[in-house]
C-alpha cells in the first residue's frame, strides 16, 4: 500500500530554529525512505520545506509524525500541509539535504529573518482585499500593488487577476527586483502571494526591510490554500507545481498560449533539445510540425550531446533575458 501509485503530493513548511540540521535531515531521509515517499526535502538552520509524494496511507503518516515531531508540534499544524492528487511517481526520486535556505532567495537569513514578515492573511481577508482591489483599481483609486512572487514561467499559466507579475526566471533575482523597483512600493499596500506562502515569508521580510511600503501582506497557505476555499475565485488559470505533473488546476480558464502559433495552451514540456531543460508551451499540432524547443536557436540545436553530459540550466534564449525587468511607475505613484 505505501508504494501505490494511487496517492497524493504534499507541500510544506516551517520556519523554526533548527540546532542541528544534519541530525534533521537524516531523520527525514531515514522517515521518507521508511514511508516509499518521494520528493524533495531542503532543511537548514531556519526551519524545513518539503514537497513529498506518495500513497494517502504513507502521506497521512507522514504528517502524523511530523506534527509529533518535538520540533515542529508546537508550530506546525496539519492545516500547514497542502495536498493534491499525485504519487510518488510525481518525483524521479527522493532528495534531502541541508542548505543555507529553504527556499533559495539568496540573502544570508541572519540579515534578512522569516521573523520580520509581513501580515498574514487569511484565504477569505485576501480575497476581499483582492476584490476590493479590483473594484477600486477599476476606477483608477487603487493604492494597493497584487504582487505575485514567483517565476514568469508560473504566473504565465496562472495568476491572480489584476496582479504584477515580475518577470523573473529565479527567486534569487527578487531581491534585485525589489532594489530596482523601489518607486513602484513607495507609500503602497502590497498583496504579496505565492505557490504556499514560503516564498512570501522572506520575500515580505526584504521588502519590509526597504521601509518604503505603506503596508505589506502576504496569502497565508498560498495559492493552493486560496484554491481549496474559491476553486473559482479571482486566480485564473492553472496552479504551476515542481514535479513531474507541472500543473494543477481548479478552473477551466487556460490564459496561456503555444509558443508558436498563438492557439490558447497552458500544458508545459521540457524542450526537446537535448542541451536545454527550459519549459515550453507548444500545442499538439505544433508538435506535430516538429516546433518542441523554446525558441528557435535551440530548435536549430537539436544536437546529441555526449551521455551523461549535465544539461544547461539556461538555453540562449533564456540568457538574452532581462535579469531583473524596471516597472514603469505611473505619475500618480
Amino acid at each position: 500500500v505505501l508504494g501505490s501509485k494511487e496517492g497524493e503530493v504534499l507541500l510544506y513548511y516551517c520556519y523554526c530554529e533548527v540546532e542541528d540540521p544534519e541530525k534533521l535531515c537524516a531523520w527525514q531521509k531515514a522517515l521518507c525512505q521508511h514511508l516509499h515517499l518521494t520528493g524533495k526535502v531542503r532543511v537548514a538552520s531556519e526551519g524545513i520545506n518539503g514537497t513529498v509524494g506518495g500513497s494517502k496511507v504513507a502521506t497521512n503518516l507522514y504528517i502524523e509524525v511530523m506534527l509529533s515531531q518535538p520540533l515542529f508540534k508546537d508550530i506546525l499544524c496539519r492545516d500547514d500541509f497542502k495536498s493534491s492528487a499525485g504519487g510518488a511517481h510525481c518525483f524521479p526520486d527522493l532528495r534531502v539535504g541541508v542548505f543555507e535556505e529553504i527556499v533559495p532567495m539568496g540573502i544570508d537569513p541572519k540579515k534578512v529573518s522569516y521573523k520580520e514578515t509581513g501580515i498574514h492573511l487569511s484565504p477569505q481577508e485576501f480575497h476581499r482585499e483582492v476584490e476590493q482591489h479590483l473594484s477600486q483599481a477599476s476606477q483608477g483609486q487603487s493604492d494597493t500593488i497584487l504582487l505575485d512572487c514567483r517565476n514568469f514561467y508560473e504566473s504565465k499559466i496562472g495568476h491572480f487577476q489584476g496582479c504584477l507579475a515580475p518577470d523573473i526566471r529565479k527567486f534569487s533575482y527578487f531581491p534585485s527586483y525589489v532594489d530596482e523597483n523601489l518607486e513602484l512600493f513607495r507609500n503602497k499596500r502590497v498583496l504579496m502571494y505565492c505557490t504556499g506562502g514560503i516564498r512570501c515569508e522572506r520575500g515580505s521580510a526584504y521588502l519590509r526591510s526597504k521601509a518604503v511600503c505603506r503596508e505589506v501582506y502576504q496569502l497565508k497557505g498560498g495559492i493552493h490554500k486560496y484554491l481549496e476555499e474559491f476553486p473559482d475565485g479571482f486566480y485564473r488559470g492553472k496552479l504551476f507545481v515542481f514535479d513531474d505533473r507541472y500543473a494543477i488546476c481548479s478552473n477551466e480558464d487556460v490564459i496561456s498560449a503555444c509558443r508558436y502559433c498563438g492557439a490558447l495552451w497552458d500544458q508545459y514540456k521540457l524542450c526537446s533539445s537535448q542541451h536545454c531543460r527550459q519549459l515550453v508551451l507548444t500545442c499538439p499540432s505544433c508538435r506535430e510540425k516538429g516546433l518542441t524547443a523554446c525558441c528557435p536557436p535551440c530548435q536549430e540545436k537539436e544536437l546529441e550531446v555526449a551521455s551523461g553530459q549535465a544539461l544547461k540550466e539556461e538555453c540562449d534564449c533564456t540568457r538574452r533575458r532581462p535579469r531583473v525587468p524596471i516597472e514603469r511607475v505611473s505619475q500618480s505613484t
